[in-house]
Formats: structure tokens, C-alpha cells, sequence
């Protein structure tokens, strides 16, 4: 119920033209993955803010203004896809590093299962917190988890509310972004398939070219 009436306040605030002044209307989430629509290359970096393993409230922008950047979107440290994708990204960061380049990454954790996800799979970058899928709606990927895939989490003991802090039972397709020292995003990559991920190899290739 309180899912359909975000869903409602947001439609509708969109539909009058009503200014931002919450949670709903500041963000656009799809009814399913496949009706995301991703930000492309070309486009800038949106102004949102997510939060460090401090709970510190951080511009994305200014994450993105000192260098070439690597912004990757993933569902959670619950998603067992999404740490074998982290496997690869850390053997990869050091080219990433060589070309000075970083790496960022963002989930709907809160920021105390991103400091501790951080920790535990000794990774080398630092992960961002978006409880609110803020940042994921700004991407344009943010898209809604429908009540037969989290009945089937729950049996998997995964609870998604836990994760974020939230109720709101929405998730980022799975992305990756190159960014220039503009903010300007120069490669995107995305699958509304979550089980789809870019492989290291190609995100270090794109680097390169984009030097």
C-alpha cells in the first residue's frame, strides 16, 4: 500500500508540474528494468548527492572533477552476481589507477552495509551508499522489485528494506559510466538482465580510448 501511494504522489506531482519537495517527487522509478531508460553518453553527471561509509552526505559531481571516473551501479552486497562483478573490478584497478582513472561504485546498502561490504571483500575503492535511489533515479535507472521477485528474496533470506533502511522495494540496473574530467559522461553500459555485467577487460579498454 505504501508502495502504490509513491508511486501515485510521484505521478502525480509529475503530471501538474509540482516543484521537488520530497522524497516521491524527486525521484523516477520504472515499473521494471526493461522500462528504465539510462542516461547515454554525452550527458552530464547529475547533481545528486549519495553517502560515504560515514554517512556523509557527498556531491556526486564533485567525485567526478578531478579525473576521469568509473561510476559502477550495483544492486547490494546481498547480490551474489554483483560480488563476483567486484572480483573483477579489483583486479582491474590498477590499470584504472595506471591511467588515472578511479573507480566509485553505488547501491541502495545504507552506508553502514557499504563501509562493512567495503571491508569484507578488501576492496579498494570506495563504495557510496543511495538508499533512496536518488542517484540511481537520476541515472534514469531505478526501477521497482515486483512482489513475486521479493517473495522469492524473502526465501532467500534476502530483505531488501533491511538493506536500503527503506520500504520503498526499488533497485538500479546494473551500470557502468566513464566520465571525463567535465563531468560529461563518455561511455554507459547497462543490462536490464542483472546476471549481464561488463567485463573488466572492456571498462580498461574504454579508458584507454577515451585518454
Amino acid at each position: 500500500m505504501i508502495r502504490c501511494q509513491l508511486m501515485v504522489i510521484a505521478l502525480f506531482a509529475a503530471v501538474c508540474g509540482f516543484a521537488s519537495v520530497g522524497w516521491a517527487e524527486q525521484i523516477t522509478i520504472a515499473g521494471d528494468a526493461e522500462a528504465t531508460k539510462p542516461l547515454k553518453a554525452g550527458e552530464k553527471v547529475p547533481d545528486v548527492t549519495v553517502q560515504n561509509g560515514s554517512g556523509e552526505s557527498v556531491s556526486l559531481r564533485s567525485l567526478v572533477d578531478d579525473g576521469p571516473t568509473v561510476i559502477v551501479f550495483f544492486r547490494g552486497s546481498w547480490c551474489p552476481i554483483c560480488t563476483r562483478h567486484f572480483a573483477d573490478l579489483i583486479k582491474i584497478h590498477p590499470e584504472i589507477v595506471e591511467q588515472g582513472g578511479k573507480v566509485i561504485a553505488i547501491s541502495p546498502d545504507t552506508a553502514e552495509l557499504s563501509s562493512e561490504n567495503e571491508e569484507n571483500l578488501g576492496i579498494p575503492f570506495e563504495l557510496y551508499s543511495d538508499s533512496d535511489v536518488k542517484a540511481a533515479s537520476a541515472f534514469g535507472l531505478a526501477f521497482q522489485v515486483d512482489d513475486a521477485t521479493l517473495t522469492r528474496y524473502e526465501k532467500f533470506g534476502i530483505d531488501l528494506e533491511k538493506a536500503s533502511g527503506r520500504s520503498h522495494h526499488a533497485l538500479p540496473v546494473p551500470a557502468v559510466f566513464i566520465v571525463g574530467d567535465s563531468g560529461t559522461i563518455r561511455f554507459a553500459h547497462s543490462d536490464p538482465d542483472y546476471r549481464q555485467r561488463l567485463e573488466g577487460k572492456k571498462i580498461v579498454a574504454e579508458l584507454k580510448e577515451l585518454q
